[in-house]
């Protein structure tokens, strides 16, 4: 392997990681907060300030307005991922602890395999089937090992269950937008997306 074809390869991986980190901080951060703002404006929050940082970014970068064809899944992960699944899984954690939420949660990468392989025809091959069951087996361990001994809400993990779902359904939707737009054009305008979405929920600070 050449020393260019080895840097082209790393970044992939480094952003995947740098990804699981900060979304597995996320849960905790989540539960904490979610004892001073409702479900709603917590995720309000959230993406006012994503949101603000990739515009600026799409300024900085001179990055201009996604086009025709990019705007179904940009749209659609927008009110499913940034939205739904913000306000699904804040209100969620309020009824089970950080781990159980992270366990159900962790049932999306199942669903996208799944997903994908119907509405995007990439197929079930071996290594990703292995990779996904090590993955959710690793979740499990994690949530068994985390959940509060009161047991968790029937409610809050139906709520994080449609939190899965529904991140699942955005991520393999927000899919082809990026064979027509650029992956920073695609998650700003999916972030002002969700924020939108969340707008009515401005004001409602506290539980």
């Amino acid at each position: 392997m050449t020393s260019s074809h080895a840097r082209r390869r790393w970044p992939a991986p480094a952003a995947a990681g740098v990804t699981v980190l900060l979304w597995a901080s996320a849960f905790v951060s989540i539960r904490s907060a979610g004892e001073f703002y409702s479900p709603g404006a917590l995720a309000l929050g959230r993406l006012a300030a994503g949101s603000l940082v990739l515009v600026a970014v799409l300024l900085l970068t001179r990055t201009g307005w996604p086009p025709r064809a990019a705007w179904p899944g940009i749209a659609a992960s927008g009110v499913l991922w940034f939205g739904v699944y913000m306000v699904a899984l804040n209100w969620g954690e309020r009824e089970v602890d950080a781990g159980t939420a992270a366990m159900v949660v962790n049932l999306g990468p199942v669903l996208i395999t799944l997903l994908s392989a119907v509405w995007l025809g990439e197929g079930l091959p071996r290594p990703l089937l292995w990779g996904t069951a090590v993955a959710f087996t690793g979740a499990v361990v994690v949530g068994a090992a985390t959940a509060g001994a009161q047991g968790a809400s029937v409610l809050g993990v139906l709520l994080c269950l449609v939190a899965a779902v529904t991140y699942a359904v955005g991520v393999v939707l927000q899919k082809p937008a990026l064979r027509h737009a650029s992956a920073l054009q695609v998650c700003a305008f999916g972030c002002l997306v969700g924020t939108v979405v969340c707008l009515p929920f401005a004001g409602w600070r506290t539980r």
